[in-house]
């Protein structure tokens, strides 16, 4: 590709296009070769840094790229705590949050996890085959994620719906999603309401009504706003890891083995499908001040994009960058963020993975795809996989089969 078509192509760049976005790692390999920090004419314009150092570097200095004016483009439609904060008040919302989601904690979540994993198996192990992505992996995260967070099981699918619609539509349907935007605050705004009157609940929200920031109470408007980001961070990434590995496991049978036989642990393994689906592919941030990247001039308010895609493909980090190599080490990729924006849920994704993955590989070991399956990808806040049909050696349900789940409940997160 010409530095020319290389140029064109930056103009036109946008995260959000599924025609892009279906395989865009060639692009990227371009962008990073000869326009490392470019601009696209899309959204208003903005611009694209593509290497890894140059994007950890946006990530981690919140003094010259700022979260607080959001983080996505287009823009949502509302703010989200503490993600759309910057440090220090950032990290006074994080110390609050972080204690639900240690690895100790969400260690507690492991035999819930594989209940509902088993649950959701059973309903079509029997058969032979099943589409893993609407059959097992978009159905398990709303019922571990909502509940954590206290939303009532009635209201659980009902939200689920918002949130993808929320997470897929902003390109093409704004007022919609708006709409649905408004519709999940009314719906959390009565929750937080109900709540208070409610004695104290041993789930997000209740840890969130009981305690403090500054001195004073969590507002109501907090409330909403820290509820929302877990919302979105904790169902599309994670299911677009798990779809994304599973895939790479159907087409890998040695790799299947060698995580089955303990060759590969799972703790290292799970960081190599993180980095190698990055399922967000790049999130915004504001220039605070004049600065210049890779010698090109950002000004002040400018929008930078900084491509978690891209840079963990980066040949100067990660060598074959292109591959997904089980036991990658060290693996230092930005799919969980950098700096004071790490991802808050990372430990509970890491545990949901690795309960998914050796769960499939212990009872529906043989499983395939078939030779023609080419992957199609949905687009929106992550890039993951719209299905992933299989096929496998029908067997019992877990009761049937005389699976023994105290030693699953009983282990340690890997995280």
């Amino acid at each position: 590709m010409t530095d020319e078509n290389v140029i064109r192509k930056m103009r036109a760049f946008d995260h959000t296009s599924p025609q892009q976005m279906n395989d865009p790692y060639a692009m990227y390999e371009a962008f990073r070769t000869k326009c490392p920090v470019g601009r696209s004419e899309q959204h208003g314009g903005f611009h694209v840094v593509s290497r890894y150092a140059s994007a950890k570097k946006v990530f981690e200095d919140y003094g010259s790229f700022s979260s607080t004016d959001g983080v996505g483009i287009p823009p949502h439609p509302f703010r989200m705590f503490p993600i759309d904060l910057d440090p220090p008040l950032q990290a006074k919302f994080r110390r609050v949050l972080n204690r639900r989601f240690t690895p100790e904690a969400v260690a507690e979540k492991r035999a819930e996890i594989q209940g509902v994993i088993d649950t959701l198996i059973d309903d079509f192990i029997e058969i032979g085959s099943a589409d893993l992505a609407s059959q097992l992996v978009r159905p398990l995260l709303p019922r571990i994620v909502l509940p954590l967070l206290g939303v009532p099981s009635e209201a659980r699918q009902q939200m689920s719906d918002w949130i993808e619609y929320l997470t897929r539509g902003r390109a093409t349907d704004m007022p919609g999603v708006i709409k649905a935007g408004d519709a999940i605050g009314m719906f959390l705004g009565g929750l937080v309401a109900t709540r208070r009157a409610a004695p104290p609940a041993d789930d997000v929200l209740g840890m969130l009504l009981e305690s403090q920031i500054d001195g004073r109470p969590f507002t109501d408007d907090e409330i909403l706003r820290t509820l929302l980001i877990i919302l979105f961070g904790g169902l599309d990434t994670t299911s677009s890891v798990m779809l994304e590995s599973l895939l790479h496991l159907a087409r890998n049978p040695a790799d299947k083995q060698r995580l089955k036989s303990g060759e590969v642990s799972w703790q290292i393994a799970i960081e190599e499908f993180v980095r190698f689906t990055s399922p967000i592919q790049g999130l915004r941030r504001t220039v605070t001040q004049d600065t210049t990247i890779e010698g090109e001039t950002l000004k002040k308010g400018d929008w930078v994009f900084g491509l978690h895609g891209s840079a963990n493909r980066d040949e100067a980090v990660f060598e074959n960058a292109g591959q997904c190599l089980l036991e990658r080490q060290p693996n230092a990729h930005l799919a969980f963020g950098s700096g004071a924006h790490i991802c808050l849920g990372r430990n509970l994704a890491r545990l949901e993975i690795q309960i998914l993955l050796s769960t499939v590989l212990e009872r529906l070991g043989d499983f395939e795809v078939g030779p023609q399956f080419t992957p199609d990808y949905l687009v929106g806040e992550a890039r993951g996989m719209k299905s992933l049909p299989v096929r496998f050696t029908p067997a019992h349900k877990a009761a049937a089969a005389g699976f023994d789940r105290g030693a699953h409940a009983a282990g340690g997160a890997h995280a």
